[in-house]
């Protein structure tokens, strides 16, 4: 007992300078971490800082910030980059080029094929009512079906963020249909006529302006001027053929083209509201009178001047971007058209009555990124008005280089 007492009064020493020792140890490291917790706190209150300048300053750019490493935190620099927001997805960049404008690409070329088709009946009535009930006279009934199939090749080129350049070129396909009942005052005699045509189309040449660039408050919004010049075949002074019975009256040839310079001008907006997209846009067209050698389907020439009336267009729509590649639009277009002018050589110029024109309809479309480069743009359309056609299919290939 003796021994032990002895041994535990020689290890007390011993004891007390371990714990003294312990006792310093955890207080370095207590000291390091407030070292530490201190450096986190100022490399906290730099990012807020940056963070309050970059909202203020509305830019896109969030500071980068380095974590501790090794257990001791990194201080931020000041001057330390910062890094950009995500660009647009591939989904709203393809519906931007259908509906609107991208100014981001240097060249995108698009290839696009469209089909378009027409049906008309007509119920001519040439004659009088006999007691307020009996018809006497000729009744013809017309009916006109029209197919219409367009291939045409754009390209656009962009200056920098604010301009771009656009040249359109189109080949057009048209077969009409021509039937007629009424021959020789008949109810059964039937009469049919078809003319099938093609040719190089109206080229359009384009100008776009950006205005404003999209932002919180703002939407994107282009101005335009287009130019499409008389490169198709023109209507006017085609020659007819006609039917044994003179009941029925079809043209030889079918245009290509209007055979008039047009300018129009307008513009378009988008604005971004995620996960929605809307679009819209405005244009106003003129036609500039030309002067031909013939403007009558009369045998012989009858030289005259044309002009097509001027046009007021506008479009509406929304569209969702369901992925990264792949959007859905919804749109309604309406175009008004005044009427036309024409007169014979050293006549003054009149109306041409029935020519004014009021096409409206609505329309899907979807966009799908096929690749990095390559996209495909599906769009349909169905008339709401007589004078616009029956329904519209469209696709197209836009690739970017």
């Amino acid at each position: 007992m003796k021994q032990s007492a002895m041994v535990l009064i020689a290890l007390a020493p011993l004891s007390c300078w371990a714990a003294s020792a312990e006792e310093d140890a955890l207080q370095q490291q207590l000291d390091l971490l407030r070292q530490q917790l201190i450096q986190q706190n100022q490399a906290l209150h730099q990012l807020q800082a940056r963070l309050e300048a970059v909202k203020t300053s509305k830019t896109t750019g969030t500071a980068v910030a380095t974590g501790a490493v090794a257990g001791t935190a990194a201080s931020v620099p000041q001057n330390e980059a910062t890094r950009r927001t995500p660009e647009a997805g591939r989904s709203t960049e393809d519906l931007m080029i259908e509906q609107h404008n991208v100014f981001d690409r240097a060249w995108v070329l698009d290839f696009g094929l469209s089909y378009q088709h027409y049906n008309r009946k007509d119920l001519a009535l040439r004659g009088f009512l006999a007691l307020d009930a009996i018809f006497l006279g000729e009744i013809n009934l017309d009916r006109v079906r029209s197919d219409q199939w367009v291939a045409d090749l754009v390209t656009r080129y962009t200056l920098n963020d604010r301009w771009q350049l656009e040249l359109a070129v189109p080949y057009m396909l048209r077969s009409t249909n021509y039937q007629t009942t009424g021959k020789e005052n008949s109810s059964r005699d039937f009469e049919e006529q078809s003319v099938t045509d093609g040719g190089l189309g109206d080229l359009s040449m384009a100008v776009y302006y950006r205005v404003l660039a999209e932002d919180e408050d703002w939407p994107d919004l282009v101005w335009n001027i287009r130019a499409k010049a008389p490169t198709g075949k023109d209507p006017y002074g085609i020659e007819v053929d006609t039917s044994e019975s003179g009941n029925l009256i079809t043209p030889k040839e079918l245009a290509t083209g209007n055979g008039l310079w047009q300018l129009s001008t307008g513009f378009s907006l988008v604005k971004t509201l995620d996960p929605a997209i809307l679009f819209a846009n405005l244009n106003y067209g003129h036609s500039l009178k030309g002067d031909f050698d013939d403007i009558s389907y009369q045998p012989g020439n009858q030289p005259g001047s044309i002009q097509i009336g001027d046009w007021y267009e506008y479009g509406l729509g929304v569209a969702f971007a369901l992925n990264e590649r792949f959007s859905l639009s919804f749109n309604i277009n309406q175009r008004i058209t005044l009427e036309s002018e024409q007169g014979a050589e050293g006549f003054p110029m009149e109306k041409v009555t029935g020519s004014d024109a009021n096409a409206a309809s609505f329309g899907m479309g979807a966009t799908w990124a096929m690749t990095d480069k390559l996209s495909m743009a599906v769009n349909w359309s169905a008339g709401l008005t007589t004078d616009a056609p029956d329904y519209n299919i469209g696709i197209r290939f836009p690739y970017r280089f």
